[in-house]
């Protein structure tokens, strides 16, 4: 009886070890930038950008906040929405990139038609892959 009470308390005490995030595990339902609006100068202004027109720095959001998941996480441009159409639209994608944590940059010297981009994200980890849509505006001034 004692060899069973003890067996059945070292199964017990294994199973609850055991306790680990499935792989896979993603869930982006709060994930959001904030702020979700950025500008972005087709001419930078002299003196507010003067650090960013001395060093060439491009233009770069926050990263994407309130999502969950198991590591590693990849982040993708999935879309680009604009209201100077879908040539405008393209364009800016092909110069916009992502990188870890999903911060978005935009190079200082680019060929963007001044107007309003919205931009959807994609997360992506072992076995699951979920689009944040219109997670970001970006808005393109002369």
């Amino acid at each position: 009886m004692k060899r069973l009470i003890l067996l059945a308390t070292v199964f017990v005490v294994a199973l609850g070890a055991c306790h680990e995030k499935t792989i896979g595990y993603l869930i982006t339902e709060n994930a959001s930038y904030d702020p979700d609006t950025m500008y972005v100068r087709k001419t930078p202004d002299p003196v507010e950008d003067a650090v960013r027109i001395e060093y060439g720095s491009p233009w770069v959001s926050l990263q994407l906040q309130g999502y969950e998941g198991t590591e590693q996480i990849y982040f993708s441009i999935e879309s680009v929405t604009s209201d100077q159409g879908e040539a405008a639209a393209a364009t800016f994608m092909s110069e916009l990139t992502i990188r870890g944590g999903g911060a978005l940059m935009y190079p200082l010297e680019n060929n963007a038609v001044p107007g309003t981009y919205v931009v959807s994200v994609r997360l992506t980890n072992d076995g699951y892959s979920q689009v944040v849509e219109d997670a970001m505006t970006i808005i393109v001034t002369e």
